[in-house]
């Protein structure tokens, strides 16, 4: 990671990586994928993304110098990457006067040291997300299994054309002791078949958690709590309507609850104080 880091502008493969630590590819990618819950062609990206958006918001270099700087070949690539990531092109990211929060590898190494110890360590990654649309099905929060039932039978009935991705998200919304929740998918706009309910979510920042479902939520829910009464960047936790809530979003990484390697985010909307 420390490596990866100070070399960004470089084209890093998985071949010389494993070859610099004596490993063989497979292995190593195998070993790295399994550690930090991502591929590392995946972590690579995220690090030259957030360290163009760090230059973008700290520095008046032009877009395309920052882009040769986090290793893409031209400004269009640059500007398609950045954009898919941060829901804007660079240029606007500047513009709006944007700041990334960046984990630094100290606190990554941290994380995962403790994660291979079978500790409980929470840091996590602050995203910003523009406003989602979830269209899907709702119901008990006590019932969610029953809730995705539901949902998936509509969705493998019923077309739904503006959906952006097969990604999943669970929205759970508290009122005292009662939870409702909210699944499906995200789309593109409101405009679905009025058999899914419709959910929507304002643009906000979250803070990004990653969990191990086989290992069980109570640990990391706890620990998440604290982080939002104890973190010293200032964050603090962003209602809906009044009413605290939080998202689960489940991607390529969740494989099903009992899979050791399975990888579900938990996003908890925060502000700062």
């Amino acid at each position: 990671m420390k490596y990866i880091d100070s070399h960004l502008a470089e084209d890093i493969s998985i071949e010389r990586l494993a070859d610099m630590f004596y490993l063989s590819p497979y292995y190593f990618h195998r070993t790295f994928s399994a550690i930090v819950g991502k591929a590392i062609a995946e972590y690579i990206r995220d690090r030259r993304l957030e360290h163009a958006a760090v230059l973008l918001s700290e520095t008046d270099k032009p877009v395309i110098e920052i882009g040769l700087e986090c290793g893409y070949d031209s400004a269009q690539a640059f500007s398609r990457a950045f954009k898919n990531c941060y829901g804007m092109p660079p240029t606007e990211y500047r513009k709006r006067g944007l700041y990334p929060m960046v984990t630094t590898v100290g606190e990554l190494i941290v994380k995962f040291t403790n994660r291979l110890r079978g500790g409980v360590f929470v840091n996590p990654r602050i995203i910003r997300k523009e406003k989602l649309i979830i269209a899907g099905a709702s119901g008990d929060g006590n019932r969610t299994g029953e809730v995705w039932e539901q949902f998936m039978k509509l969705y493998e009935t019923v077309e739904m054309p503006n959906k952006l991705s097969d990604n999943g998200y669970e929205v759970r919304i508290y009122d005292n002791d009662k939870c409702t929740v909210h699944v499906g998918v995200a789309v593109s706009d409101a405009n679905v078949d009025g058999r899914f309910s419709v959910t929507e979510l304002p643009a906000s920042h979250y803070a990004s958690f990653d969990v191990y479902p086989a290992r069980g939520y109570e640990s990391e829910n706890s620990a998440m709590d604290e982080w939002l009464a104890n973190n010293d960047r200032g964050w603090s936790q962003k209602l809906l309507g009044g009413k605290p809530y939080v998202v689960e979003f489940y991607d390529e990484r969740y494989t099903g609850n009992d899979d050791a390697e399975s990888i579900v985010e938990i996003w908890v909307p925060v502000r700062k104080a």
